[in-house]
């Protein structure tokens, strides 16, 4: 929930939280299977996850894998110093947090926590030992419009100064621009030599997905997540006005789409995978997308 919004605020979705809460809780109301929301960064799951939460009996666990916290916990306990940005994702240190995330997911997967939501990454530890005991589920969005969406985040953090060029040119922006590579590779820094074969991996555990959605597209969406897991999500419609075109050269636009290449290989290879119904299985994806020997 957004810690800086009015109390008012803040008050209504948690009230709209426990009414949801009270109504699976009657018998035979509870959705059908246990579920991971893999929250892409500035992909609109935020007010998604509240309706997720919703969705779950008292008798059932919701495993919140907080973003802020989870840094400092990370910075805390490799430098041994309460930061919220030593580690931050798009800084140096940010695999500490990952892999803070990681081990806080599996223990609620050991613990059965009906729904596990957080900024995580793909865990082959999760899948070895858990398997399809759990549902994946995640939202997607235009990657040059979340990348240019998360400079700005992080300009008002400050993180990053003013200066486009700048940023564009940083390590920074390479992990904004690669967010689905990161989080479906498990990976919070990815080696330029092996990008290919990342993004084949990528492909092939998002094709594992019980269901992929576009922010553009939340109805389809909504109504898939109901076939699925057998609730509704009753929330507000979310915010998936077309992106403003943002104040940037053409040169600068050129170079956001370049860094962004592999996260749009694997955007475009979602809407492919959402439109080739009956939905394709990861083995097929495992074959039609390894990289081919020269």
């Amino acid at each position: 929930m957004a810690r800086n919004a009015p109390f008012t605020e803040r008050l209504t979705r948690r009230l709209a939280i426990l009414r949801g809460r009270s109504r699976r809780s009657l018998p035979g109301a509870a959705p059908n299977h246990k579920s991971v929301f893999v929250h892409m960064p500035k992909c609109g799951g935020t007010s998604l996850s509240e309706a997720m939460y919703a969705t779950v009996p008292f008798n059932e666990r919701i495993g919140v894998i907080d973003a802020v916290s989870t840094r400092s916990a990370a910075a805390m306990m490799h430098f041994d110093q309460n930061d919220r940005f030593l580690c931050h994702e798009d800084l140096e240190h940010g695999q500490h947090t990952f892999d803070l995330r990681e081990a806080m997911m599996l223990q609620h997967m050991a613990w059965g926590t009906m729904l596990i939501h957080g900024h995580v990454f793909w865990s082959d530890k999760a899948q070895t030992h858990f398997g399809n005991s759990y549902k994946y589920v995640t939202l997607l969005r235009d990657p040059v419009a979340r990348m240019v969406s998360n400079f700005r985040m992080t300009q008002r953090a400050g993180i990053v100064g003013e200066d486009v060029d700048e940023y564009l040119e940083s390590p920074v922006a390479r992990r904004h621009a690669q967010v689905y590579l990161r989080y479906l590779s498990g990976r919070n820094d990815i080696d330029p030599a092996g990008t290919d074969r990342m993004v084949a991996m990528a492909k092939e555990r998002l094709a594992g997905f019980a269901l992929v959605g576009f922010l553009d597209d939340t109805e389809s969406f909504f109504a898939n997540y109901k076939k699925i897991f057998g609730v509704p999500l009753k929330m507000a419609r979310l915010n998936s006005a077309p992106d403003k075109k943002p104040p940037y050269s053409d040169s600068q636009m050129a170079k956001f789409k370049e860094l962004c290449s592999p996260d749009l290989e694997i955007y475009d290879f979602a809407k492919e995978l959402r439109a080739s119904k009956p939905r394709t299985t990861a083995s097929a994806v495992r074959n039609a997308t390894a990289p081919q020997s020269s």
